[in-house]
């Protein structure tokens, strides 16, 4: 790669290691009823998601070294800032994928742990040092104009809605941290990640109500709204299956997924909402690297839909899951052959 591409190296990479890291976790999660396939789509979306967060992971590192005033720019733009969080967010969710590899034993238990690790650390300290970076630009500031107020500063939420489930999952392994360390860790992250998530619906809900709507070619910030209410569900449910809490609190799985079925039922209307806003813009939509931002939102309600139905034993809603799985898996497909095309001809690279 030149250097004026690593220099100009687009923040939505990370949407690309996101939505791989998303489509592995959800295949792992058996949404085909032991169809067998899923395990495989699994392995193979996981394969491709290390790939795809370690080669991103070199050149924003390099980025960072080479290119430090072009990486502040990106922090202190409303848009690219938040987008900058992709990256350190997708190690997270590639760390997420490869625990539940181990915890369904497609992989070494012990060997998931490390590289989950390896994979945790910086990209929990890379998310909450873009988070605060880019926030800290943006919120208050007279100088951002309303029409780059969108769902994309969401991105650094996610990935803290997700630490529950990371760590639940290691519990599981027999990670070495004591449970009751992993409890409070997991509650604390979830609290910062979904109060912000809060905060932040009002300012940007605020902002679709009185100012005009973001461009076409920015469908995907209508979509993201998934995100943090799908892994914010999921990561009520992972901290209600820590031992501190279930041994503490014996009915605290069945309220976890009460509140995650209504999360749920915002999700579905909001996904509804936003289809039909997004319907009527197709006319205008072009493949272009931020439609990657599409991918892990939808992996991440998929999963939920997943967990809920296993839950409460809806094989209707787990038919649905299984369609949705299907749908995703094939654009994730369309998806990556459209980047690969993009990729030879060096269109992708483009801002």
């Amino acid at each position: 790669m030149t250097t004026s591409r690593v220099a100009t190296f687009h923040p939505a990479w990370g949407a690309v290691a996101m939505t791989a890291s998303g489509v592995a976790l959800v295949s792992l999660l058996d949404p085909w009823a032991g169809g067998g396939a899923d395990d495989v789509v699994g392995a193979v979306a996981l394969v491709l998601a290390l790939v795809v967060a370690v080669s991103t992971s070199v050149v924003f590192i390099a980025r960072m070294t080479a290119h430090r005033e072009a990486v502040v720019d990106d922090l202190a733009n409303p848009v690219m800032g938040a987008m900058t969080a992709a990256w350190p967010a997708s190690l997270l969710i590639a760390a997420l994928a490869v625990l539940q590899a181990g915890v369904i034993e497609l992989v070494d238990g012990t060997a998931a742990l490390w590289v989950a690790l390896v994979l945790f650390v910086p990209g929990l300290v890379g998310t909450l040092i873009v988070g605060v970076a880019f926030y800290t630009r943006v919120i208050g500031s007279t100088d951002v104009p309303l029409q780059a107020v969108s769902g994309n500063w969401f991105v650094p939420v996610v990935p803290l809605v997700l630490v529950p489930s990371i760590l639940t999952r290691s519990e599981m392994l027999g990670g070495p941290v004591d449970s009751a360390t992993l409890a409070f860790a997991a509650v604390a992250t979830w609290g910062i990640g979904f109060g912000l998530f809060l905060l932040l619906a009002a300012i940007i809900g605020g902002r679709l109500l009185i100012a005009s709507p973001p461009p076409p070619h920015a469908a995907p910030t209508w979509w993201i709204w998934l995100a943090p209410i799908g892994a914010g569900a999921l990561g009520i449910i992972s901290i209600s299956r820590l031992s501190t809490v279930s041994q503490a609190w014996p009915d605290a799985t069945d309220a976890a997924f009460l509140l995650a079925a209504m999360l749920w039922g915002f999700g579905l209307w909001w996904a509804v909402f936003a289809g039909i806003v997004i319907f009527r813009q197709r006319r205008e939509l072009h493949f272009q690297l931020p439609i990657w931002g599409f991918g892990f939102p939808t992996a991440a309600w998929i999963a939920l839909t997943v967990e809920l139905a296993r839950h409460w034993e809806l094989a209707w809603l787990g038919a649905a899951g299984a369609v949705l799985w299907a749908v995703l898996v094939a654009a994730f497909a369309v998806a990556a052959v459209a980047t690969l095309v993009q990729l030879r001809s060096g269109a992708i690279f483009g801002r």
